[in-house]
């Protein structure tokens, strides 16, 4: 009886890249490039943010990221930024602010009169 694996979160995610992409055939060559652009994308973005990517949960990561998988798939990886310059900015911004840490209640009255 052959068992039955289950699928890590990123088997589902490339699943999903794979059918944002139009994949519908299986090839194992075109799966494996696949992930290795997905790969690609994922340490790049986490690398604008600085830190980890829960690309289920983060819609603006994830629409980024099959972004890049598109470029990728065609041979432009290296024109994706300089498409998308304005949203990885807006991206990591949100993320600057994001890991910007609350005042405490006492200084936040510090520089008023």
């Amino acid at each position: 009886m052959a068992e039955v694996q289950e699928k890590t979160a990123e088997d589902i995610l490339l699943e999903d890249v794979l059918n944002a992409l139009d994949v519908t055939f299986d090839d194992a060559a075109t799966k494996k490039k696949i992930r290795d652009i997905m790969q690609q994308g994922q340490a790049r973005l986490e690398q604008i943010k600085g830190g980890v990517i829960d690309f289920e949960k983060e819609k603006t990561a994830r629409t980024l990221l099959f972004a890049f998988c598109r470029y990728g798939r065609s041979n432009a990886i290296e024109q994706f930024e300089h498409d998308f310059s304005c949203n990885l900015t807006a991206f990591a911004l949100e993320a600057a602010v994001a890991n910007v840490p609350e005042k405490e209640s006492g200084a936040a009255d510090e520089g008023k009169v």
